[in-house]
């Protein structure tokens, strides 16, 4: 991997980890879970939409709204404007999320579950059920 690309793809997980310290979507009728919710978030930014991508985040266990929604998106459409490898948002377009431990209201998938991503892209990621949707936790204390 050339030291450019290496520098993308950190810069890229780097961000990731951002948007989720910065800052979807279940019922308890059978809707999406937490998987789908990081898998649409993923799927989200290798489609270059960074309003569908924060959609499925949440702050102080509340949907981002107002100033931390558009921090969000303005964080994810910089990350976006410097991939240099097509290759990684299609990746990402095609990421799965093999589990998570779902504790009630609360669930965490662990960096492992996430495959079939670029390089970097695996972190572990708690979510939050909140009015039967699960979202995806961005804490100010979350490390990437």
């Amino acid at each position: 991997m050339s030291p450019s690309r290496r520098q993308a793809t950190a810069a890229g997980a780097a961000a990731l980890g951002l948007v989720l310290a910065i800052a979807g979507c279940s019922s308890d009728q059978g809707g999406p879970g937490p998987t789908q919710t990081v898998e649409t978030f993923l799927h989200a930014i290798g489609s270059r939409d960074p309003d569908a991508a924060c959609a499925q985040v949440s702050t102080g266990g509340k949907p981002l709204a107002g100033t931390a929604l558009e921090q969000c998106r303005v964080g994810l459409q910089k990350v976006l404007a410097d991939v240099q490898d097509p290759g990684d948002l299609e990746k990402l377009k095609a990421a799965r999320v093999t589990g998570a431990t779902v504790d009630r209201d609360k669930a965490t998938i662990v960096a492992a579950q996430i495959v079939d991503v670029p390089d970097g892209y695996q972190n572990d990621i708690d979510l939050l059920r909140l009015d039967g949707r699960w979202y995806i936790d961005s804490k100010s204390d979350q490390t990437p």
